[in-house]
């Protein structure tokens, strides 16, 4: 794990590096240095605040399962699950199910499958922040994108499917020679049966909803910082560019989407009349704020955590 961070870390300082070298290192510091100083504490502010209707999810997809957990422990493990944010398309999340496990004898795939859900809502209300944001031009597409995946889902979910599957799995050859692959599959189909319940459309809505909740909020806080250094831009193009930032990271299997989440932010910034120095002062203050800071709040509540378990350990 430590050299994966340290190869992450040195990654994005090369790409950081290379951008503000092309762009003009004196220009991209001019250009922060144009932002109110409010912004640095509003900015990170507004997406901590997102991660709170992220954290209610959280207790609601326990609650839908039939573990609830009270407030105190579920936000602990949930801020903890932060610290693996980089993770491509956020899957070390899923690490929150060994801790329900551990700490509160939760089965493992509770936790693992509610990280399948929240991205699936992620995923969801992306493409609906996205159409509603390209307005006329992406309804019918998004549309199609988003029967596609809750058809997908509903298969995948499928107890019929599942057996089969599972049935697969017994009779492959070769099983005891790759029992532990056999092992994470079976967990990975229980996981699958515990994200049907979850894609039952009241539990659906609310994830995609408040997903999207986020969404806006951060599209919001596009537009007020590119009209703090003099660019209009609305909340529709606004949405665009966080929504498809996003995507683009996702996609591209990268961890934390570098590289590619942060060219998709640029471009289209500068595509809706942003200056390039603008473009990328704004994208390494979002950077900072949607993945940096949580993943040290995240770091923080690890090591918070496992001072707590040495002072119980000296205490027995």
């Amino acid at each position: 794990m430590g050299r994966r961070w340290l190869f992450g870390l040195v990654a994005a300082l090369a790409i950081y590096l290379g951008l503000t070298t092309a762009f003009g290192i004196q220009e991209v510091s001019t250009t922060l240095g144009k932002l109110p100083w409010h912004w640095w504490i509003l900015a990170p502010a507004i997406c901590l605040g997102g991660h709170l209707f992220l954290l209610g999810r959280w207790c609601y997809y326990l609650n839908q399962l039939g573990f609830p957990l009270r407030l105190k422990p579920a936000a602990k493990i949930y801020a903890e699950g932060l610290a693996l944010i980089a993770a491509p398309g956020r899957s070390g999340e899923a690490v929150r199910g060994v801790w329900l496990q551990r700490r509160h004898g939760f089965p493992v795939t509770v936790g693992v499958g509610i990280t399948l859900a929240e991205r699936s809502a992620d995923l969801a209300s992306a493409l609906l922040v996205l159409s509603w944001g390209l307005k006329e031009r992406a309804w019918i597409a998004m549309v199609i994108c988003l029967a596609f995946l809750g058809i997908g889902g509903w298969v995948l979910t499928h107890p019929r499917v599942l057996r089969r599957i599972e049935h697969w799995l017994e009779i492959l050859p070769l099983h005891q020679r790759w029992s532990h692959l056999i092992r994470f599959l079976h967990e990975a189909l229980l996981a699958l049966s515990r994200v049907r319940q979850l894609m039952k459309p009241k539990p659906l809505i609310v994830g995609t909803l408040l997903a999207g909740i986020c969404w806006m909020f951060e599209a919001g806080l596009l537009v007020a910082l590119y009209q703090a250094l003099g660019t209009d831009l609305s909340l529709h193009q606004a949405a665009v560019i966080r929504t498809a930032t996003g995507l683009g990271g996702v996609i591209s299997l990268l961890p934390a989407g570098l590289g590619t989440s942060e060219a998709t932010s640029i471009g289209l910034a500068m595509l809706y009349g942003a200056d390039r120095s603008e473009a990328l002062a704004v994208t390494l203050l979002l950077r900072l704020c949607t993945l940096v800071i949580p993943c040290l709040v995240g770091v923080l509540a690890l090591m918070n955590g496992r001072e707590e378990a040495d002072e119980k350990a000296k205490g027995t």
